[in-house]
Parts: structure tokens; sequence; C-alpha cells
């Protein structure tokens, strides 16, 4: 199975490629653990713009740059993360179907199926907001604006077709200003967030090229031939000054 996992890096032609263990087929997922697994690949393929079949898969391979530029910070699973990161930094994924062994052994990561499912949806949300932080608190800002505004119009129809008497009605206004309030901090979180994004892309930038010179794949230049020139450059341009 190995070699059709890496034929399509070798081939130049994806640069992840992840195993496809067909679970309708396996003996040993209930029918619970089916839809769950189906679920969870589509919420990834959604928060990743990929298509994979079996985003729990860990069995996968991957392509020296992309090893290189992606960087896993979870402490649960690379598998979710992995994908999410590779999709928003636009690498090229494939999916090649396997056939599993038995089961051998309970998970090392989790102790029941209920943990897997909040674990990966944590992992999950927080790869996405790594990536996508702005529209995520957007969404999140608008929904708490929308929804603090319901009581404000409740108040203003209450006042307009009921009755002028909307002194016990003032609970609406403090309801509807909490949430509203809410969602303009979300918003400014947003904001504060997607700059930090910012920073974090130059910073993953500055850790490809480290990556680079340490694993010496050829695509960075010497860095320490380069400084041992510097003094001879200098020394010829002084020569030709005279």
């Amino acid at each position: 199975m190995i070699p059709q996992l890496v034929a399509p890096i070798l081939a130049g032609r994806a640069d992840i490629v992840v195993a496809d263990r067909q679970v309708r087929t396996i003996n040993e997922f209930s029918w619970v653990k089916r839809v769950l697994q189906r679920a969870g690949s589509r919420v990834v393929n959604w928060a990743a713009g990929t298509a994979v079949a079996d985003a729990a898969s860990g069995f996968r391979a991957y392509s020296r740059d992309a090893a290189i530029r992606l960087n896993v910070v979870t402490d649960f699973s690379y598998a979710m993360e992995t994908l999410v990161s590779a999709g928003r930094k636009r690498l090229a994924i494939a999916h090649v179907p396997v056939t599993t062994n038995p089961k051998t052994r309970e998970s090392r990561l989790f102790s029941n199926m209920f943990e897997h499912v909040a674990r990966s949806a944590g992992a999950i949300v927080r790869s996405y907001a790594m990536f996508r932080a702005y529209t995520l608190f957007l969404l999140c800002g608008a929904f708490f604006i929308l929804v603090g505004a319901l009581p404000y119009l409740r108040f203003l129809w209450w006042a307009l077709t009921r009755s002028p008497q909307v002194s016990g009605h003032v609970q609406s206004l403090v309801i509807g200003g909490v949430l509203v309030l809410f969602g303009i901090v979300l918003v400014v979180l947003g904001v504060l967030a997607d700059l930090l994004s910012v920073n974090r892309k130059l910073i993953e930038d500055v850790l490809i090229r480290l990556k680079r010179l340490e694993y010496g794949d050829g695509s960075e230049p010497d860095v320490e031939a380069a400084l041992a020139e510097r003094p001879l450059r200098a020394a010829r341009r002084s020569q030709r000054a005279r």
C-alpha cells in the first residue's frame, strides 16, 4: 500500500496523500461511528477547502516541501490540523483507497468515541480560527448583534402599538444592550486576531527558511559561505576604490 500512497507525490500530482480507509467496509466501525466519520470529514473539507474522503485517517504521505511548510501546534492529533493548514496554504491533496488490518488494541489518544469527537471538533475550530480568525469572529459578532437587536425591536413595537407606558419593559433594552455590546467586542477581537495572523504568517515564512537551511534542500543559499565571502567582497571594493 505504501507504493500506491507515495505514487502521486513522486509523480508530482500531490503534496499530501491521505489513505482512504473506506470505513463503510470496516466491520469494527458501528453505524454511529461511520456517520460521525462522514460528518467529520465534511466539516474538515469545508474548513480546509479540500475534498478528502477520510479526513481522520492518519496513514499519510507528505512531500518534503509540505513537511517543511506545515506546523503542528495541537497536542491531540495532527490529522485535522494538518489538513486545514494544508488546504489554507493551497497545497495539493489527494487520497487513495486502502484496506485496513483487523483491530488489535484500543486507541491511546482517547478513551471513548465522544471524547474523540469533542477533541477533534476543538482541533478543527482552533485550526480554522488560526487561518480565518476575522471571518469566525465577524460571524459570531454579527450573530450576537442581530440577536441583541431583537429586544430593541420588541421594545419599539410595544411602545408604538400597545401602550405608551413602557417602564415595565426596560429589561428588553438591557438584554439587547448586553448582546449588542458582546457582538461588538467579538468583531473587535476579530480585527485584532486578523492583525496577529499577519505576524504569524511572517514568523512562518522565517521558520520555513530556517527549516530549508537546516535540512539543506538546496532552495536557499549557504549562509555561512555568504558570511565568509562578505569580507572578501568588501576588500575588493576597497581596492577598486583606491
